[in-house]
């Protein structure tokens, strides 16, 4: 006897807490195949994509899961996520906010809310939500690490020193510089979006792509840091001046012409 589409849901619960994502996304769609009308298959479906950062993929099934259940506060922020992640943050901040709105109580509802007021400027109530998401999971959800602006240019430059020697000459000609968060433009400049998330990004043309033949005007090689993504990306402070480190080194990497898997290999990464 063929299972029934709550039977196939019940199995993709369960794929999605063994992080088979592949899997859940199998079952749940077909669950809809059963039952297109299914508010729950769609939620399966999505969070397996999600997971697989097909965020496009989740958007879909998630608008469609609201069109059918408009006051369900969880689906709301899980298409606050998706469409967070795919730097659609005007649109995402609508559906956070009116996740918590209908008293969604979940971390993540709090936690994507801080982001998406993060991404306004609106950075004293980011920290208070922050601050809501850790309440309710400290361990899932860290307290940000701070820093005033001081402090942190302080300690860019303290790794900037701790860079090999061998990396001097590549920074005569590069630009560091930081700021709270990547722009829109900067993120939207790729297909796919880049995560908005990121920790630091090189921006320019790498060494062994310059020519002296080229006289073509460039704006300066730059290495940019993000210093409030980095901020929440670690749980002290000793771990964040290491991460700050580690993200400078691998832009460097970058501007010297190294790929993900070349600069994994140089421990670059």
């Amino acid at each position: 006897m063929a299972p029934s589409s709550e039977e196939l849901i019940e199995r993709a619960w369960d794929a999605l807490d063994e992080e088979e994502y592949d899997e859940a996304e199998a079952l749940g769609r077909r669950a809809l195949m059963i039952d297109p009308e299914s508010v729950d298959a769609r939620i399966g479906v999505a969070r397996a994509l999600i997971n697989k950062e097909d965020y496009a993929g989740a958007r879909g099934m998630l608008v469609e899961a609201v069109a059918l259940a408009p006051d369900d506060a969880e689906i709301r922020t899980d298409l606050g996520i998706a469409l967070f992640e795919s730097c659609e943050f005007a649109e995402a901040a609508k559906h956070l906010d009116k996740a918590l709105e209908l008293g969604a109580d979940s971390p993540d509802a709090h936690y994507w809310s801080a982001l998406s007021l993060e991404r306004r400027g609106a950075y004293p109530a980011a920290d208070e939500r922050f601050a809501e998401a850790h309440a309710l999971d400290p361990q899932g959800y860290p307290l940000p690490v701070r820093l005033t602006r001081k402090e942190c240019l302080a300690t860019v430059e303290e790794a900037r020193v701790r860079l090999p020697r061998e990396f001097d000459k590549c920074l005569e000609n590069v630009a560091i510089r930081l700021e709270d968060l990547p722009s829109e433009a900067i993120l939207m400049d790729f297909d796919p979006p880049m995560d908005p998330c990121l920790l630091g990004l090189f921006v320019g043309v790498p060494l062994g792509g310059k020519s002296v033949m080229d006289s073509t005007p460039r704006l300066p090689d730059t290495v940019l840091i993000f210093q409030r993504n980095l901020e929440r990306s670690c749980d002290d402070h000793e771990t964040l001046v290491d991460e700050i480190f580690t993200t400078l080194y691998h832009e460097i990497g970058h501007f010297m012409g190294y790929d993900e898997d070349e600069l994994a290999e140089r421990d670059f990464a």
